[in-house]
């Protein structure tokens, strides 16, 4: 694997592959997408496990994941493949380490720092952990756009194209299960992703 890919993937990782058939709109059918936001901006503490994919335009590779998120602080689990032995991800407010099987830790104040210092990008890492639940992150506008359920299937924000192409409803809310997260070249997949909320 390419040793810029190879480093991209475990550090977005810190940070869906059919169309959805219900018909996109650009806005929600009714209130209740403010209300569903506002459940999930609230959720602040999560776990869920399934695959990752990274794809550039040379090749791509895929791994599992486990990422355990409490409030500021998360911890973000990667194995199987991309071409690395075990690796975790810890990140909390002023503080993000990667400490990959074998080799020395990686250290920076953000996760947007460790991937600029890698790989000299600017790329908004810690929207993920808002993308991943189905929300636009706050900060910047987007431009989502929504199906019948007031699910977002598509959003476009900071340069980032993100789709919605699977959820599966829990007791809190839905969640989604599959997620394609692109800007060319690089694409991430989550695929299979299985949620662990705390109790209500």
């Amino acid at each position: 694997m390419h040793p810029r890919l190879h480093t991209c993937a475990l550090l977005l990782a810190g940070t869906l592959l059919a169309a959805c058939a219900t018909p996109r709109m650009d806005a929600p059918v009714n209130d209740n997408w403010q209300t569903r936001r506002n459940v999930l901006s609230a959720l602040t503490s999560w776990e869920f496990t399934g695959r990752i994919g990274v794809r550039d335009e040379r090749e791509s590779q895929s791994s599992r994941i486990r990422w355990r998120q409490s409030k500021d602080d998360y911890i973000i689990n990667l194995w199987g493949t991309l071409n690395a032995g075990a690796t975790e991800i810890t990140g909390r407010p002023g503080q993000v380490v990667l400490q990959q099987e074998g080799k020395s830790p990686l250290r920076a104040a953000t996760p947007e720092d460790l991937v600029y210092e890698q790989l000299g990008y600017e790329l908004p890492v810690s929207q993920l952990s808002y993308w991943i639940k189905g929300i636009p992150a706050p900060g910047s506008a987007g431009q989502p756009s929504f199906n019948e359920e007031n699910h977002l299937v598509s959003l476009e924000q900071d340069g980032w194209h993100v789709q919605y192409m699977a959820y599966t409803r829990y007791t809190l809310e839905s969640l989604p299960t599959r997620i394609r997260i692109e800007k060319p070249p690089l694409r991430l997949d989550f695929v299979r992703l299985d949620w662990t909320l705390p109790p209500e």
